[in-house]
């Protein structure tokens, strides 16, 4: 046993991985729950504050969501005012999405919250430690990320 999980578990380098995202994720949620907002509505905001404007489309597949989802995500942001929607004049089937002022700062207070529960969570790393697992990470990950902006996302079974 190594921190209370079986040694079978705690080697498992992707096992470890994905229950530390989990829990980041559940942290994060606790803490923007205050703001009326949810990981993936932070997530959008955070895209679209670094970005402009992107489509419905491009942002589902940047979170690696179905379409339908993130029409969901962004009508909520939007009611709330943190976002506009606009027909593409280029593509009438495509929507863009762009964040308001509102929006804006609901993303940097959001942030605020996430750099919270990140130093909490990697509390126990050094700032070097940490620049080095976050760039394993990105290695790790290049070729993924690669590989979905080139291949058009598939349905996955439920």
């Amino acid at each position: 046993m190594r921190g209370g999980l079986p040694a079978g578990l705690a080697s498992v380098t992707g096992f470890q991985l994905s229950k530390c995202g989990w829990w980041m994720e559940q942290r994060l949620e606790e803490a923007l729950e205050p703001l009326g907002l949810r990981v993936r509505h932070f997530l959008v905001l955070a895209m679209l504050s670094s970005s402009g404007t992107l489509s419905q489309q491009e942002m589902a597949g940047y979170l690696l969501l179905d379409p339908t989802l993130m029409v969901g995500l962004v009508d909520d942001l939007e009611e709330r005012g943190l976002c506009e929607r606009a027909r593409d004049p280029k593509d009438r089937r495509r929507h863009s999405v762009r964040v308001t002022d509102e929006g804006r700062e609901a993303h940097r207070r959001a942030r605020a919250l996430a750099d919270e529960v990140g130093a909490e969570v990697f509390g126990p790393l050094s700032r070097d430690e940490l620049r080095t697992v976050a760039g394993a990470i990105e290695r790790v990950m290049e070729p993924f990320w690669t590989e979905q902006a080139v291949r058009p996302r598939r349905k996955t079974a439920r």
